[in-house]
C-alpha cells in the first residue's frame, strides 16, 4: 500500500475512532460512570505526583505517555486488521 494511502486510512480510523467514542460515552452507562471515575482518579493522581520529586515525578509521567501511545498503537493495528479481514471476507463471500 502507498504511504498516502495509509495515512488517509489513518486520518480515517481518527475520525471513525472518535465517533465511536462519542457515541459509547452517550449510550454505555457503564463505560461513562468509568470516564467519570478516571476524571477524578486523575485529580488525585495529579496531587500525588505533585509530592514526587522532579525524577520520579518524570519517570511516572513517561511511562504514561508510553502506555498510552502503545494502546493507540494497539487499537489502530487491531482496527485496520478488522478492515482489511472485512475485505476479505467479502472476496470470499463473492460480495465485491
Amino acid at each position: 500500500m502507498s504511504t498516502g494511502y495509509i495515512e488517509h486510512l489513518k486520518e480515517l480510523f481518527c475520525d471513525i475512532h472518535e465517533g465511536v467514542m462519542k457515541n459509547l460515552r452517550e449510550t454505555d452507562k457503564e463505560y461513562s460512570e468509568l470516564v467519570r471515575n478516571n476524571i477524578e482518579e486523575s485529580i488525585k493522581i495529579r496531587e500525588i505526583l505533585k509530592s514526587l520529586n522532579d525524577e520520579d515525578r518524570a519517570f511516572i509521567l513517561r511511562n504514561k505517555d508510553c502506555t498510552g501511545r502503545l494502546e493507540w498503537i494497539e487499537r489502530e493495528t487491531i482496527y485496520f486488521q478488522g478492515y482489511k479481514d472485512c475485505i476479505k471476507l467479502m472476496n470470499i463471500l463473492e460480495l465485491i
